[in-house]
């Protein structure tokens, strides 16, 4: 299976479920390298101690009470990818676990220190508790970056074996598009992009004093599709590169989020048939 194969080698399941209904149906998304807040509300849900309160709306409660024991094992799984020798600015973007020793995040949130991690002077490493509150250190070293997609923003990195092993986000490579779905990665401030009150009123406190996100999980719904990407309207900032896309009827990853669509102004992902592909090149 390549990139090129047609939507047809991977029949989308007719599984028919009675939660959220999402928006109407977009155009396909065009790959991006940002990140964009499509609406607001429901605010991107804090992790603390891994786990997380029910927002708000209360039309959300059923899924998440549903979704929530294999919502917050994938949570686990999710990790800021920081690059210590940068000091403030260490945040690059979200990485999780494939396999115990495998991470994927964005290709675009590798590229630009590669040389540097080949000459030793720049480092790459998943803080796996960067959470509000949180006193544990989990911050597993990169070791090597196994794979650079040539085509698509996705990158494999080899990291450090934890003592105590966080189970691997499993990844299923078909799309149900009437799911609710959520992005679980680390926004960082963009306070100066988006002053408004509503953005005050959803991030306070999800910010260390250097501005660097904390572990959260965005609320919405897939709104398009292509062979090469999927679109999704969950609330992302800088930061939210390499994001985990979260079916949460089937408590899986169905994508890999990469940032903005500059056609629609939402937010884009690489399939998750594509990065099982992948991944099974390795």
């Amino acid at each position: 299976m390549t990139s090129q194969d047609s939507m047809e080698s991977h029949e989308v399941e007719a599984e028919a479920v009675p939660v959220i209904r999402p928006p109407e149906r977009r155009r396909a998304p065009a790959m991006g390298g940002l990140e964009v807040i499509h609406r607001m509300f429901p605010c991107p849900l804090v992790v603390r101690s891994g786990t997380f309160d029910l927002p708000p709306e209360t039309e959300w409660h059923a899924v998440l009470t549903a979704a929530r024991p294999r919502l917050e094992a994938m949570v686990g799984a999710v990790g800021r990818l920081e690059c210590p020798e940068l000091g403030p600015a260490m945040q690059l973007g979200t990485a999780w676990l494939v396999r115990d020793d495998v991470a994927v995040t964005n290709r675009h949130s590798l590229l630009p220190f590669l040389d540097d991690m080949e000459r030793g002077t720049r480092s790459f490493r998943i803080d796996l508790c960067a959470e509000v509150g949180s006193e544990a250190d989990l911050r597993c070293p990169v070791l090597r970056v196994l794979y650079l997609a040539p085509d698509l923003d996705l990158a494999f990195v080899q990291v450090a074996q934890l003592r105590s092993p966080r189970a691997a986000i499993p990844i299923v490579d078909t799309i149900v598009p009437e799911h609710p779905v959520a992005v679980i990665g680390f926004p960082h401030d963009e306070s100066a992009e988006y002053g408004s009150e509503a953005y005050q009123q959803c991030f306070k406190d999800g910010f260390d004093r250097e501005g660097r996100g904390f572990k959260r999980i965005s609320l919405g719904h897939l709104t398009g599709m292509t062979r090469t990407a999927v679109e999704h309207d969950c609330t992302t900032l800088g930061g939210s590169s390499g994001s985990v896309i979260v079916d949460l009827v089937r408590g899986a990853a169905i994508g890999l989020n990469f940032g903005q669509s500059f056609e629609t102004m939402l937010n884009s992902g690489v399939p998750g048939w594509l990065v099982r592909e992948r991944l099974a090149r390795l």
